[in-house]
């Protein structure tokens, strides 16, 4: 049976109702907040186990989409690279490969690789049976390497979009 709480960003509000149920917190992974961590400053005192703090590197985020294996493994970096266009003129080349290697670096340090590798499987699917998405819209438009994998169909620095109106500093 499926659990009906999501194990890999769970709420406060989970974690009361899976006291609630006397179920192992230790299964479940949640965001750092104030009350998270308090609660695991009080296990440590009691000498219990603490529950889990969803951070990024210790969490496996492609282990939630269903997904072939090979997305999984895909090398980001190597397929996006793989898509800049040839351009005649080498100062436009580096204009290119520059944008493509800013944004790769703020995609990996907020670790969205995973997310990028979904939606490579996701464009790829929808091209392989021909189904129709729309052109682009919001703030995403703004990343070249969306524009790359082919999300939408804004060419970022052709009008002088900023990436990060898409992903904002924290």
């Amino acid at each position: 049976m499926l659990d009906k709480f999501n194990r890999y960003n769970a709420t406060e509000d989970t974690g009361i109702e899976l006291l609630y149920q006397n179920k192992d917190l230790r299964e479940y992974e949640f965001s750092e907040t104030n009350d998270v961590t308090l609660y695991n400053q009080q296990c440590e005192m009691l000498d219990i186990d603490s529950i889990n703090i969803l951070n990024g590197t210790d969490f496996d985020r492609t282990s939630i989409f269903n997904i072939p294996q090979h997305y999984k493994d895909l090398d980001v970096e190597e397929y996006v690279k793989r898509l800049v266009p040839n351009a005649e003129d080498q100062t436009d080349k580096m204009v290119y490969l520059n944008r493509v290697e800013m944004e790769l670096g703020l995609y990996k340090a907020k670790n969205l690789y995973p997310m990028l590798q979904l939606m490579i499987y996701i464009v790829d699917t929808m091209r392989k049976h021909n189904l129709v998405w729309g052109v682009g819209r919001g703030s995403s438009v703004s990343s070249y390497v969306l524009f790359l994998i082919g999300i939408h169909k804004i060419d970022s620095i052709k009008y002088n979009l900023d990436i990060r109106e898409f992903l904002k500093e924290d």
